[in-house]
């Protein structure tokens, strides 16, 4: 028997599993080692293509077979053109992570992943936005998510107190709660991410990664998240599977929206304390989270409206629009585990308004902002929920085909690392092929990284991997190709202990009886329902 070696085993993991009828050598995963280039025979000589067979796989949310007999139907929800930040630009032509920019930053990790959306729960073509606004389709929670952009403002909302005294309608049932709601909102700091089509730019000025689009530091420095949504680490990637790379929905070698990029952003938020009475009920995390309001899908640069061309209920609360009480700039967060084709576990959505938040990138004028002024804080301005409500700093980022190993493949035309998704595809590489038809998801052939793609435990595996993907980029050259320095992220332990407990910004952690704790890179506070270590109750 032959033995393989460590950087051919690597690659063996790395293989595409397909049954489509595409040609071998696009299939064929080759190894180069320090004996030359190997194929899965042990042969150091000319390379010869290696196929994969393909898997059947079962789903803890759908059921995932190999067969190919299921109609293919889209698994990703309709997706309408991205809207940009002032660009017409098509794609970044940045292809690199680092100053190595053509070699993998996870030098052939098999399965690391980005954050990602397209929830399946219910609601508005919801296009999820480029993070530096308005680039190649940037997106990081998602383009065009049909998600509910937010529930109906009487479910599950508390009392509400406008400035001549008389009220809204008490719609919750535990109207106890808001009363004990404090008077002030402790800030909380925490992590999301976004996978977006453009690379972050290096400020040298300022120390810090700015949009590439705009002129000046202060625009560049807004237009990262001028009303966009993003997503928790823990389902970063779930936008891309359910959306971006299904066989089915790449034209031209490209993926959809052109994402190509994990960006990791670390935020600290303070709530408007009008927002937290109004919501501060919050009991099912699928309509809003504790210490959040409802999500609110936003596309290029504004909410996402209804179809009559109205906004909902929610966004007008940002500003006190149409009736709706003037809640402030409040960021939303939703809990979006269950899309078929991508159910990632602890996968929150979160809207971060900014100024005009009902206007697009391109009709947000000065006075504009002037009058709806909020959510996001000048550089060095802390957040108070009243002038505004967040603060933001990019991390880093890392290159998805380092992420998934196309970077640390061998194309057998060439026979030397693959530069790109592009080359993989142009190569006849198949990244994701799959079916949905109702709870079905159907495996018909793909990079080994996406696979079981409807199985929650996997899609939770390859959430560590994305994390794991880009430690080691850092470790090993945190500096970017035009001279940024990216940091290590906070690990869920630090973050936790930087913030405050949770009943310090919530009435109901503050009344339950067994307190609540604070968990994931997005510092989520949750009701415990017996004694733990990590729950903390209200002396």
């Amino acid at each position: 028997m032959k033995t393989f070696s460590v950087g051919l085993a690597l690659c063996a993991a790395l293989a595409i599993t397909t049954d489509l009828a595409v040609p071998v050598a696009a299939k064929g995963t080759i190894c180069k080692t320090s004996s030359g280039f190997t194929d899965s025979s042990g042969s150091s000589s000319t390379p010869t293509a290696t196929i994969a067979t393909t898997t059947t796989t079962s789903s803890t949310t759908g059921t995932t077979t190999s067969s190919s007999t299921v109609s293919d139907a889209s698994a990703t929800q309709d997706d309408d053109d991205d809207a940009e930040y002032g660009s017409t630009s098509t794609a970044d032509a940045s292809s690199g992570t680092t100053t190595a920019d053509n070699e993998s930053s996870t030098e052939g990790d098999a399965g690391d992943v980005s954050v990602g959306d397209d929830a399946s729960s219910a609601g508005d073509d919801a296009d999820v936005d480029a993070s530096t606004a308005g680039d190649e389709g940037d997106v990081s929670v998602g383009d065009d998510s049909q998600v509910t952009s937010a529930p109906s403002s009487s479910s599950n909302v508390g009392q509400y107190q406008q400035s001549d005294g008389s009220t809204e309608s008490e719609a919750s049932s535990s109207s106890s709660s808001s009363s004990s709601v404090s008077t002030s909102f402790t800030k909380v700091t925490a992590l999301q991410a976004r996978v977006q089509g453009d690379m972050p730019q290096w400020n040298e000025d300022n120390q810090r990664f700015v949009s590439k689009y705009y002129d000046t530091f202060e625009e560049k420095y807004q237009a990262v998240l001028d009303t966009v949504n993003m997503a928790a680490v823990e389902g970063a990637l779930k936008y891309v599977q359910a959306e971006c790379i299904n066989s089915s929905v790449v034209t031209d070698c490209e993926r959809k929206n052109s994402v190509k990029y994990v960006v990791f952003y670390e935020t600290t938020v303070v709530q408007p304390v009008a927002a937290m009475e109004y919501y501060a009920n919050a009991t099912d995390d699928y309509d809003f989270a504790i210490e959040h309001c409802p999500f609110m899908a936003m596309d290029g640069g504004q909410c996402d409206p209804n179809e009559d061309g109205s906004f909902p209920d929610v966004c007008n609360q940002y500003i006190g629009a149409d009736g709706q009480p003037e809640l402030g700039f409040c960021i939303g967060g939703t809990l979006q585990d269950n899309e078929v084709i991508a159910p990632y576990p602890n996968n929150y959505w979160f809207s971060f308004p900014n100024s005009c938040p009902q206007d697009l990138w391109d009709d947000k004028t000065s006075s504009c902002r002037e009058e709806y002024a909020g959510g996001m804080c000048a550089l060095g301005v802390e957040p108070d929920g009243v002038n505004c409500s967040f603060t933001y700093e990019i991390l880093g980022y890392i290159l998805l085909d380092d992420v998934v190993g196309i970077t640390s493949m061998i194309n057998p035309l060439t026979l030397d690392y693959y530069a790109d998704y592009y080359e993989f595809c142009e190569a006849g590489g198949i990244e994701l092929s799959v079916s949905v038809l109702g709870d079905l998801v159907t495996w018909l052939g793909g990079l080994a990284f996406w696979e079981n793609p409807g199985d929650s435990a996997a899609n939770a595996e390859r959430a560590v991997k994305l994390v794991s993907a880009y430690e080691e980029l850092v470790a090993a050259n945190s500096t970017t190709s035009d001279g940024g320095v990216m940091q290590a992220l906070p690990t869920v332990a630090s973050l936790t202990a930087l913030n405050p407990p949770c009943y310090e910004n919530s009435a109901i952690c503050a009344e339950a009886e067994y307190g609540c704790k604070r968990s994931l890179y997005s510092q989520m506070c949750e009701v415990c329902t017996s004694s733990d270590s990590d729950c903390v109750v209200k002396a």
